[in-house]
C-alpha cells in the first residue's frame, strides 16, 4: 500500500454514508435518519460546515452505532488516524472480510473476497441469501460505474487490513478478474486498537 494523505474523519464519514444510501440493505434506515434533512447532505458534502458534519455523524451513529460502542462499532478504537491510500492488485488480494458470520461463510472461513466469488459464480448462498446483489456490481463495474471509496482499517501499514465498509463491492472485483484494478485509492484506519475489536 502507499500512502497519499491523511484524511479528517468526518471524509470517512460521508465516503461511508454516500456508499450505504446506495445498497438496498441500508438505504432506507439512512433516509429515515436523515429526516427533514436535504439528501445533498450526503451526496455532496461540505466538510467546512461543522453543523453538517455533525448531521452525518449522528445518521452514522444512529444506522450502524458509529461513537456508540453498538452494532458495527462496538469495541471499536476511538483513536484512529484516517489516510487516503493506494492499493494494487497484491494488496487488494491480500484485504480481508469483517470476522462475521456470513462473510466467514460465503468465503469458506477464509474472509478472503477471492475465495467468497469462486462459491458465487458456484451458485453457491449462505443462510439463504441471494448473490445476485454481487453479479449486479460487477455488471455495473463492467459498464463504468464508479462507486464510493472502500473504507479499511488494520493495526499499522505492516498488519492484516480488513474491510470496513465495502464487503460487496470489494467482492464484485473478484467476480471477472478483469475488473480488478491494477490501483483503487481507498481510505483506511490504523490504530493499535484493533486488537481489541470483536469484528478484526
Amino acid at each position: 500500500m502507499q500512502i497519499v494523505s491523511q484524511v479528517q474523519e468526518d471524509e470517512v464519514i460521508a465516503e461511508f454514508l454516500l456508499a450505504e444510501i446506495n445498497s438496498e440493505r441500508f438505504k432506507n434506515g439512512i433516509l429515515n435518519a436523515l429526516g427533514d434533512h436535504d439528501l445533498n447532505l450526503l451526496l455532496n458534502p461540505n466538510f467546512n460546515d461543522h453543523y453538517e458534519n455533525q448531521v452525518r455523524r449522528d445518521i452514522l451513529a444512529q444506522t450502524r452505532g458509529y461513537g456508540c460502542n453498538t452494532k458495527l462499532f462496538e469495541n471499536f478504537p476511538d483513536d484512529v488516524v484516517w489516510y487516503k491510500a493506494i492499493f494494487i492488485r497484491q494488496d487488494l488480494n491480500e484485504v480481508m472480510y469483517i470476522n462475521y458470520s456470513y462473510w466467514n461463510e460465503i468465503s469458506s472461513g477464509t474472509r478472503l473476497p477471492i475465495h467468497a466469488s469462486k462459491n458465487i459464480k458456484n451458485h453457491i448462498e449462505v443462510f439463504g441469501s441471494s448473490t445476485q446483489g454481487f453479479l449486479d456490481i460487477n455488471l455495473a463495474l463492467k459498464n463504468g460505474r464508479v462507486f464510493p471509496r472502500l473504507i479499511f482499517v488494520s493495526i499499522n501499514e505492516n498488519s492484516q487490513v480488513v474491510v470496513l465498509e465495502g464487503h460487496a463491492r470489494l467482492t464484485a472485483y473478484y467476480l471477472d478478474s478483469s475488473c480488478i484494478p491494477d490501483e483503487l485509492e481507498v481510505f483506511i484506519g490504523f490504530s493499535d486498537k484493533f486488537r481489541e475489536w470483536d469484528l478484526y
